[in-house]
């Protein structure tokens, strides 16, 4: 069946279109028979035997054995498309996973360096999750994670892409945005989650968030991991700086030769 199957791609074939073909030939062919027994040309008889019956009694055998085989490659296909939406999603929180960041980090990387347009990365991480594990257990951390994927959807953008790259980690594609807009988002998001976060009673765990902003630039290129280790090291600086807040990473200015050498790259940190 596979062997049949992947013949029949090679042939570029489209399963829905042949199986709406086939349908309309085996109406045709019933529609003559009908006509024709009703006008009386031919020999239309299922009772008499003769070449012409036998071969349209063939034609439409095989006729119906395609029809039930393009339902077959329908659902094939169907299945097909699943299984491969279904590897690019976190079980978890229903978001894109690791795999799929890195795909459209690849293609946004490659389309930049064809246009020169940027766009920006976040880099999330929940603050002091490992105790929020320990103290609650982990289904109250699964609870998190949830709840934290719905409020950040709500301070996305239409075309902007939430990613699960593990535990507790997050990242935000934000195509053809600067680092102006992805501090922007990177507020917002850090917003909601305050204002969830004075709203708990009770059990109601409270959830505080860290990020790094990062901006495709020349230098980068068509290597998305450079664009990572951009937004994580500006993810550390909002750690290191109290977390609870966002740090953008952004290239450092160029210098007069007869300056002292400074760091490629300097971190500007916001509140």
């Amino acid at each position: 069946m596979e062997a049949i199957v992947a013949a029949l791609q090679r042939l570029d074939l489209h399963p829905v279109a042949d199986h709406f073909t086939v349908g309309i030939l085996i109406i045709a062919i019933y529609a003559v028979r009908g006509v024709g027994t009703l006008l009386h040309i031919g020999n239309f008889s299922v009772i008499q035997s003769n070449p012409a019956q036998w071969t349209v009694l063939l034609v439409l055998i095989f006729l119906s054995m395609a029809w039930n085989f393009g339902f077959l490659l329908m659902a094939i296909d169907r299945l097909r498309n699943e299984v491969a939406d279904l590897a690019l999603l976190d079980d978890l929180t229903g978001v894109g996973n690791r795999r799929h960041l890195l795909q459209r980090l690849t293609e946004e990387c490659a389309k930049s360096e064809r246009s020169g347009e940027p766009f920006a990365l976040l880099v999330i991480d929940l603050d002091g999750f490992k105790a929020i594990n320990d103290t609650h257990g982990h289904a109250a951390g699964d609870a998190c994670l949830q709840h934290f994927t719905l409020m950040a959807q709500t301070r996305l953008r239409p075309g902007d892409m939430l990613a699960r790259t593990g535990g507790d980690e997050f990242c935000v594609l934000l195509p053809a945005s600067t680092l102006r807009e992805g501090a922007m988002i990177a507020r917002r998001i850090i917003e909601v989650c305050r204002g969830d976060a004075e709203a708990c009673v009770g059990a109601e765990v409270p959830i505080s968030v860290s990020i790094g902003v990062a901006q495709w630039t020349r230098e980068i290129g068509a290597f998305p991991d450079r664009l990572v280790a951009a937004a994580d090291h500006a993810l550390y600086a909002a750690k290191n700086d109290g977390k609870n807040r966002c740090a953008v990473y952004a290239p450092a200015p160029p210098l007069a030769p007869a300056h002292e050498a400074m760091p490629e790259r300097v971190l500007r940190k916001l509140a």
